[in-house]
């Protein structure tokens, strides 16, 4: 909010190695890439046998830090630095993984089989404990869309307070921030400008080809430009992180938790906030929402599912969400806000260019406040492609928030997407709904 606010500053998912979603046999890590949408010209044809870009394996931890997270062995000693423990019982409370990966065992015994493994920041209930002269055993329960799971981890890899993983346990108390994050009319007065991408891909968007301090430099230029020609509102900028990456046969590899929390903080301290899309792959969207649920508890961040990358076979056939899949997501936010007494509106993002991402559109809800649902216009191509597909998008009236996504220019390589010309502020804000949300690629 740049003309108003900016002069003052911006289950156990684990699963279980057969059923969870949300971990690999070892762990989710994000591996890079995703590939890219379809031009806008033709909306409605989509070639699923047409290769698209390489780019599916440069986004993330899957090559840099996902699969080279080491294992906690629960034999030896560890020099990793572990927070505090407090001598509370923490059984039928929830509490988070504190190391980078951490076996989940059959039986409260170290010798006893390895049914999975969850990473830091993962969020589990802890249903029993068993204490030992050296160590406290937690049985821990979550669920998925289809199970309850159950396992045994070391309490000592755990905190009951996520806050206490991160840089400073009081950066989030700052009470002027946090209630300009929060307040009830933020989305009324302001439009938000963002930067999409990964971290650790150039080809998936703006985010991956500078640190965080020079993309939230730029951001903020960009955001100022919106500004200038945006009448009695004022602009939010905005971090869009694609925190889940679908790879082949539908699996997701995810952002590492430290990762992650080093662009909340940094957004936060700079008045930005801050979107999290999981991709969803071959796992259910409530699966997918659940595992960003807790990253709710920091007043800047959104969420947002992906509809294009529900599906095993990533870059060769477009995914779908359907109404009720969007409602049930939608409903699931709203009790975890409500039960954790988290503040302020939370938007839940997803994205369409053709008309088979979404099914029964015309049954999707958005009466679940506090949540607000966002209809995001994705998809390449010329100015006149773009407009053509948020007209469509505009006749759901039923979402009345809107989105629209643009795409810079980084290569002229061969399944390298971009907008061509680039459309200008002016002509984004001319977009019939006017978007509240403006997503740059």
């Amino acid at each position: 909010m740049l003309k108003k606010r900016f002069v003052s500053i911006i289950a156990l998912t684990l699963v279980l190695v057969m059923s969870f979603a949300g971990c690999t046999q070892e762990v989710f890590s994000p591996k890079e890439e995703q590939p890219t949408h379809q031009p806008v010209e033709t909306p409605e044809e989509v070639d699923e046998g047409t290769k698209e870009n390489e780019n599916q394996e440069e986004a993330g931890e899957g090559t840099k830090e996902g699969k080279n997270q080491e294992e906690v062995d629960e034999n030896k000693k560890t020099d990793e630095k572990i927070p505090h423990q407090s001598s509370e019982s923490a059984k039928g409370k929830n509490v988070y993984i504190s190391t980078n990966k951490l076996n989940v065992r059959v039986d409260s015994n170290s010798q006893s089989k390895v049914l999975g493994s969850l990473v830091k920041g993962k969020e589990v209930k802890v249903i029993e404990e068993v204490e030992s002269e050296e160590t406290t055993w937690y049985k821990i329960q979550f669920k998925n869309s289809v199970n309850n799971n159950e396992g045994w981890i070391l309490s000592e890899y755990t905190v009951k307070d996520i806050n206490e993983l991160l840089s400073s346990p009081t950066l989030f108390e700052d009470k002027e921030m946090n209630d300009y994050f929060t307040s009830p009319t933020l989305f009324e007065d302001n439009t938000v400008v963002a930067y999409y991408g990964h971290p650790y891909s150039d080809v998936m968007g703006i985010v991956g080809r500078h640190s965080k301090e020079e993309l939230i430099s730029l951001l903020k230029k960009t955001a100022e430009k919106y500004d200038s020609v945006n009448g009695n509102k004022g602009v939010i900028p905005a971090i869009y992180l694609i925190y889940g990456t679908v790879q082949p046969e539908g699996e997701i590899n995810m952002m590492n938790f430290d990762l992650v929390i080093s662009y909340i903080e940094e957004a936060y301290k700079n008045g930005v906030l801050i979107y999290l899309d999981n991709q969803i792959g071959k796992y259910s969207p409530i699966d997918a929402i659940n595992e960003l649920l807790p990253f709710l508890k920091y007043p800047n961040v959104h969420l947002a599912l992906d509809p294009e990358w529900r599906t095993d076979k990533p870059m060769k056939k477009i995914g779908h969400l359907t109404a009720a899949e969007l409602n049930e997501v939608q409903e699931t936010m709203r009790e975890y806000i409500i039960s954790n007494e988290i503040k302020g509106k939370r938007q839940f993002v997803f994205h369409q260019f053709i008309d088979s991402m979404i099914r029964d559109i015309d049954e999707v809800s958005s009466n679940y406040d506090p949540v607000l649902l966002v209809h995001n216009t994705s998809g390449w191509g010329s100015p006149e492609g773009k407009r053509a597909i948020h007209i469509r998008n505009s006749k759901v009236t039923n979402i009345p928030y809107k989105g629209f996504k643009l795409w810079y220019f980084y290569s002229d390589k061969p399944g390298v997407h971009f907008d061509d010309p680039l459309m200008t502020p002016e002509q984004v804000l001319e977009l019939d709904p006017k978007p509240g949300l403006i997503i740059y690629q």
